[in-house]
């Protein structure tokens, strides 16, 4: 198992709205990443799957997405 710190915050919208990722765990090659998000407006922590969360733009960083669902 792998459990990484981003060093630069990312947000990303979540099933249970705006929030950022805090780690990253990695069971194994055989098992998805898991992303563990601590939502802004009620500062709950949640882990999702990569399908389930969408980064958001940041155009300092050249990541211009048209639209987030």
């Amino acid at each position: 198992m792998i459990i990484f710190e981003p060093t630069n915050q990312m947000e990303v919208d979540t099933p249970k709205g705006r929030g950022s990722i805090w780690l990253v765990t990695e069971y194994g090659t055989e098992t998805e990443k898991i992303f563990t998000c601590i939502i802004k407006d009620t500062g709950e922590i949640w882990e999702y799957r990569p399908k389930d969360i969408r980064i958001v733009n940041n155009l300092t960083f050249g990541r211009n997405i048209k639209e987030n669902k």
